[in-house]
């Protein structure tokens, strides 16, 4: 079972990781309550799930501290026999960095993420109001059925027109009319 880790690029870029000490009461609660014989459940290591946390959420200082790492003796951390925490630890004192600051600490909603000047056609704006309504227990419709202007059309608006039809899920893009090109043209 894998933990949750607040991905950038998704309403919940904001959140703070669970700790290692969380996600093992989270983990032996479900070890008590799921036990029968039909059940098998293999479990994230939490110390592996900070790992994939520093890496996802990190910022170029990160570059530093993996680099440290390698240095400690990190490889194949990805293989469970090959893991290396104390390596990956001494990395982060070696670079005079806390791991905590990428992983526990809740983010302000207008903080500048180092991932930000990565366009993935979705808007921070439009992930922001996801990350609102899911903090009231809200969801979003299908927007498939109503368009939220997430930002996706925009920038897939081209190859939409080149190739038009069902495979797209979202509203269809119009195509604009030759006046208001020649309008925005002289403009």
């Amino acid at each position: 079972m894998a933990t949750f880790i607040p991905k950038p690029h998704t309403p919940f870029q904001w959140v703070p990781c669970d700790s290692i000490d969380q996600i093992q009461i989270k983990q032996d609660l479900l070890r008590q309550e799921l036990r029968h014989h039909d059940i098998k459940m293999s479990w994230t290591d939490p110390k592996v799930t900070m790992l994939e946390s520093w890496l996802s959420r990190g910022d170029r200082r990160m570059a530093q501290v993996i680099h440290r790492a390698w240095q400690n003796g990190a490889r194949f951390d990805a293989w469970q026999e090959h893991f290396n925490y104390e390596a990956w630890m001494n990395a982060f004192e070696d670079s005079h960095l806390d791991p905590a600051f990428y992983t526990h600490r809740e983010r302000s909603l207008d903080e500048v993420f180092p991932w930000d000047h990565i366009q993935t056609g979705v808007r921070k704006n439009f992930l922001r109001r996801d990350y609102l309504q899911s903090q009231k227990s809200e969801t979003r419709p299908d927007c498939r059925q109503n368009c939220y202007a997430c930002g996706i059309l925009p920038v897939f608006a081209d190859l939409r027109r080149e190739n038009p039809g069902g495979a797209w899920m979202c509203p269809e893009v119009k195509t604009p009319s030759r006046q208001k090109i020649a309008d925005t043209a002289l403009s």
